[in-house]
């Protein structure tokens, strides 16, 4: 069994209410070979739905409703949180939205992200696109903080081929230093695969000379 899930009662933490949540209790560990946006294979891949919450009573979306939250109920109501949506891709970009307010930066573009992914589940190309564009603006709003952070600069890469912008992989990432050989050789076949126009979804495996354990 990869994963194992269990109902919880939680509160949450803006309106106080209780509510049963889905929770991931326990996991094997991750052996497949990812995405080079990081996006794990089968059978993890499945229960990317659990990585979000939502209080059913005011609308509270975060990896867990019980988490602090710096600001009161009425942000739920504003335009930008509601023109989310519902679904799973809604709670992604909600969750987003919440950690942007909360200042935690590095979660609020990763959300965006995982929203990515999801609409890419649907098939959903530009909505996906378009969910890769708001990480990418998160890092580039926040870049004094998030460059320091190697692997977040990396999958900047990936979030920009993925959502078309070729030309700034190729000048920020050909050719560029690294925090490690490995990050370089896969900052070079990124700027590679934007030199062909390549928006695809590519494993860490396709890159030549390097193998993944």
């Amino acid at each position: 069994m990869p994963f194992r899930t269990e109902e919880k009662e939680l509160v949450c933490a803006v309106c106080g209410k209780s509510s049963a949540q889905t929770v991931v209790a326990e996991y094997d560990p991750d052996t497949s070979v990812p995405d080079l946006d990081l996006r794990p294979d089968e059978p993890h891949r499945s229960y990317i739905k659990y990585w979000v919450n939502e209080c059913p009573h005011c609308g509270y979306c975060n990896a867990s409703i019980d988490i602090h939250a710096d600001f009161t109920r009425e942000f739920f109501e504003s335009d930008k949180y509601r023109k989310c949506g519902d679904g799973l891709t809604g709670r992604f970009k909600k969750m987003s939205l919440v950690c942007e307010k909360n200042r935690i930066w590095k979660e609020a573009l990763k959300s965006r992200l995982y929203a990515a992914w999801a609409y890419d589940d649907e098939g959903s190309d530009e909505q996906a696109a378009e969910c890769r564009r708001a990480a990418v603006k998160i890092f580039d709003t926040h870049r004094a903080e998030l460059s320091a952070d190697s692997d977040i600069v990396l999958l900047t890469a990936d979030l920009l081929r993925r959502s078309g912008d070729f030309e700034r992989v190729i000048r920020d990432f050909k050719d560029r230093l690294m925090a490690s050989e490995l990050m370089m050789v896969i900052a070079d076949y990124q700027a590679e695969l934007a030199e062909k126009g390549d928006r695809a979804c590519h494993k860490a495996d396709e890159i030549p000379g390097v193998t993944v354990r």
